[in-house]
C-alpha cells in the first residue's frame, strides 16, 4: 500500500524534530567537548579554538566533555526510567557521577564546581557560595522530554535547579533558557527563539560563570545567526567559563538548526556517541506522544 500525502508530511516531521532533539544533545555535548583548550582562559592568552582538539586544563581527550554533558545524562536517564521530573534520582546519579564517574566520558568527574560539589556532598546548596550556570546547561533533556508542555517543563527545571542551586537570579534565567530550547526544538523562527528569552536581556556578559552572564554570551552568539559551528567556536573562544557556554551556545544552536549543521567529524569524534543517540530517541518516543496526534 503506498503511503498518502498526510503519511508522508508526517513522517517529514518527526525526521525534522529527531534531527534537532539529536542535534540538541551533540550540541551540548560537542559544545563542551570543543570549550576544552579555552576553559578558565582569557581572551587571546590561549591560541584561538577552530576545531574539536581536547587538551586543556582538564586534559581531556578529544571528543569527551565534562560537568555539563555529565549532568545531562543524569538528568536524561532519570526522566526516562523514573517517567518524570524526580529531582531525588537526579540527585543520586549525579552523586555517582561525583564518586565513581558514572555518566562521564572519561570514567571520572571533571569540570565539577565548588557549588555543584557541595551540594551534592551536603544534600542542599550552599548559601555562601555563588551558583554557577550547571541548570541551565542541563535543561535540552527536560525540553525534549517536556516538548508539549510549558508549564509542566518550567516546574521540572526548577525543582531540577534546586538540587544544586539556590539563587531567585538562577531560576529565572533556567526557565527562560527553558523556554528558549523548548520552541528551538519545536521548529520555531530565530526571532520567536530568542523572544522566549527576553528575561535574559538584562543581563550583561562579564567574563563570569554566573548564569545570567553565561546566557547573556550564549543570547548574543545565538542572534548573530551564523549557522552552528560558529556559533559555537564563537562561544567557546570567549574563554573563562567556556565549558559553560560552548554547553549551552551547542545545545541551543543544535536545537534549532538539527544534528545535520554540526560538522559530521566532530559528531563522530564525541566519546559514547551511540548512546547519546538512543538518549536522544527515546526522549523522542516520549515527546512524540504529546506531539501527533493521532486523528
Amino acid at each position: 500500500m503506498s503511503e498518502t500525502t498526510a503519511e508522508r508530511d508526517l513522517l517529514a516531521q518527526v525526521a525534522r524534530v529527531r534531527s534537532r532533539f539529536h542535534g540538541a544533545l551533540f550540541g551540548l555535548a560537542v559544545g563542551e567537548a570543543l570549550s576544552a583548550p579555552a576553559i578558565y582562559g582569557r581572551p587571546g592568552a590561549f591560541p584561538p579554538v577552530r576545531d574539536l582538539l581536547g587538551g586543556g586544563p582538564l586534559d581531556l581527550p578529544r571528543g569527551a566533555w565534562a560537568a555539563h554533558m555529565s549532568l545531562a545524562l543524569g538528568a536524561a536517564r532519570s526522566l526516562l526510567e523514573i517517567g518524570r521530573s524526580d529531582p531525588e534520582d537526579q540527585r543520586e546519579r549525579w552523586r555517582r557521577w561525583q564518586r565513581e564517574g558514572e555518566g562521564s566520558a572519561t570514567g571520572e568527574c571533571l569540570g565539577i564546581s565548588a557549588s555543584v560539589a557541595r551540594a551534592l556532598v551536603d544534600g542542599v546548596p550552599d548559601p555562601s557560595l555563588f551558583d554557577a550556570a550547571d541548570a541551565p546547561a542541563r535543561v535540552a533533556p527536560f525540553a525534549m522530554r517536556y516538548l508539549d508542555d510549558r508549564e509542566a517543563l518550567r516546574s521540572a527545571v526548577r525543582e531540577s535547579a534546586t538540587v544544586t542551586c539556590h539563587e531567585p537570579q538562577t531560576f529565572t534565567a533556567t526557565r527562560a533558557f527553558a523556554d528558549m530550547m523548548q520552541v528551538a526544538l519545536r521548529g520555531a523562527a530565530p526571532t520567536v527563539i530568542l523572544a522566549s528569552g527576553d528575561d535574559l536581556r538584562s543581563a550583561a556578559w562579564d567574563g563570569s560563570s554566573r548564569p545570567a552572564a553565561v546566557l547573556s554570551a550564549v543570547v548574543q552568539g545565538f542572534s548573530v545567526g551564523v549557522g552552528f559551528k560558529d556559533t559555537v567556536l564563537r562561544a567557546v573562544n570567549l574563554g573563562g567559563p567556556a565549558d559553560a557556554v560552548g554547553a549551552l551556545s551547542g545545545q541551543l544552536a543544535g536545537a534549532h538548526y538539527g544534528l545535520e549543521a554540526i560538522p559530521a567529524a566532530w559528531v563522530a569524534a564525541i566519546a559514547h556517541r551511540s548512546m547519546i543517540a538512543d538518549l536522544a530517541d527515546a526522549l523522542l518516543a516520549e515527546a512524540l506522544v504529546g506531539l501527533v496526534d493521532p486523528a
